[in-house]
């Protein structure tokens, strides 16, 4: 009996046909492409969010979310914690949103500022204190900052020059008072921007010692793709999200959930 036309010996194999996504990974995939976000890590996200039946998207996508990253804020927590970032992120914004933001909530907050190549930079932070009824405390060098008395029932945060994340020598002072803060160093990034370019950056201030960020400009930014990008890349947590908004307002926690609403918002 002829079982077949092939004659080679080996066995007739067809590539197994694509699974054709269904009509609601379609929808998934295309607002996360909205975005900005790699197409590799929007396929992983959608892989990880198919929806069981009935589920609704959101869900499905926080699911995958909580799944993939990691979700750490500050909240209110007694600590001392080192802000940085490259200039103009919104890192003495930042500082302030947060103190208001803890003050409001009965925690005992100091503000300190490192930053003494700006007077502009510490005029501002002195300016948000006394809005929040707080004086500051300027550590000139890294002794300085050093010198300065724990306080275990406070939230102390630190204040410091945006650096160029390329330099060799600013990233080594930066070290240096890092290591002089006995604080955690939290990154400041801004939302919008290149993703690669975004995930470049983090990388320098995470091999400073960043196991979390703060993003700023929430509002005024509609694509997250780069916000999304630097944990998919470097596997540091999100902390909090603000807006620029009052002072004391537009802190945001970030959470699988509210993050997962957020990438499925229609535009305005």
């Amino acid at each position: 009996m002829n079982r077949s036309s092939n004659t080679s010996g080996t066995v007739d194999r067809q590539p197994p046909a694509a699974s054709t996504p269904s009509v609601e990974e379609l929808a998934l995939e295309t607002a996360l492409a909205a975005h900005g976000i790699p197409t590799p890590q929007i396929r992983k996200l959608v892989r990880l969010a198919a929806p069981q039946p009935g589920e609704e998207r959101a869900i499905a996508l926080t699911r995958a979310l909580a799944q993939l990253y990691l979700f750490n804020p500050l909240g209110t927590a007694a600590g001392r914690f080192f802000f940085v970032g490259a200039p103009g992120v919104g890192k003495t914004l930042a500082v302030a949103k947060l103190a208001a933001h803890a003050a409001a909530r009965g925690r005992a907050v100091r503000l300190v500022t490192c930053d003494t190549s700006r007077g502009a930079g510490i005029e501002q932070l002195r300016r948000f204190a006394a809005t929040l009824g707080l004086g500051i405390e300027v550590a000139g060098d890294a002794a300085a900052l050093g010198a300065q008395s724990a306080s275990a029932d406070a939230m102390t945060l630190i204040d410091s020059a945006g650096i160029n994340p390329y330099s060799p020598s600013e990233r080594a002072a930066l070290e240096t008072l890092a290591t002089a803060a006995r604080a955690e160093p939290i990154l400041v990034l801004a939302a919008g921007g290149d993703p690669a370019d975004t995930v470049e950056t983090a990388h320098v201030f995470r091999d400073i010692g960043c196991q979390r960020f703060v993003v700023t400009r929430l509002d005024i930014v509609q694509r997250l793709g780069s916000v999304l990008a630097v944990p998919e890349a470097l596997g540091i947590a999100f902390a909090e999200g603000l807006s620029a908004t009052a002072l004391g307002q537009g802190v945001e926690t970030f959470a699988a959930d509210s993050l997962a609403a957020r990438l499925l918002r229609t535009k305005r």
